[in-house]
């Protein structure tokens, strides 16, 4: 075995060959161009103007029903300056399937949101024939209502399937009461 010795400024440095040095250039300069490239797509999407975001056990309680009956629910959306959108939105609907969305569309008025997108994945089983129905591809929207600035009871709207409802149309979703879960609307 070789031992490889490198001379940097008159001093020899043990085991650093120009191979390893070459490789460790590429390996910092590769780090720094990711950094820039992450740091560039930061700035690009620019501060944030809205975020919503919901999560529990569904409307169960609303329902008089016991807690979980419906499975979950969750939704986290963003909307920057520029008017873009991001977000995700699933829901469970206990044993009969579920759906997960990207959300493309958030408006948000003092403490109430609207938010829609498309479905990207999902099933809805018929409890009576035991059809089960592919839901990618729909459109999804929802209503939600931020009540703990007013010391208020969260609230959510059913998720409304199939229907092009986009947010903006700010439709006039019937809210029923998260007991369990909150909701943030800013």
């Amino acid at each position: 075995m070789r031992a490889s010795v490198y001379f940097t400024e008159g001093i020899p440095v043990p085991g650093f060959g120009r191979r390893r040095l070459a490789g460790l250039a590429a390996a910092l300069t590769m780090s720094l161009v990711l950094g820039i490239m992450l740091a560039s797509v930061a700035l690009a999407i620019g501060p944030v103007a809205h975020f919503v975001s919901a999560g529990g056990p569904d409307i169960c309680r609303s329902l008089d029903l016991r807690p979980g009956c419906d499975a979950n629910y969750s939704l986290t959306a963003i909307q920057y300056d520029d008017g873009s959108v991001s977000g995700q939105y699933g829901d469970r609907f206990g044993r009969l399937g579920g759906f997960h969305a990207i959300i493309d569309c958030v408006v948000v008025d003092g403490q109430y949101a609207w938010v829609s997108g498309v479905i990207t994945r999902g099933s809805f089983t018929d409890p009576d024939t035991g059809e089960v129905f592919d839901l990618a591809g729909l459109d999804v929207s929802t209503r939600l209502y931020d009540g703990t600035p007013d010391g208020l009871t969260d609230q959510i709207s059913f998720s409304i399937l199939g229907q092009e409802i986009p947010c903006t149309e700010m439709a006039d979703f019937e809210l029923l009461d998260v007991t369990e879960g909150q909701v943030v609307v800013r």
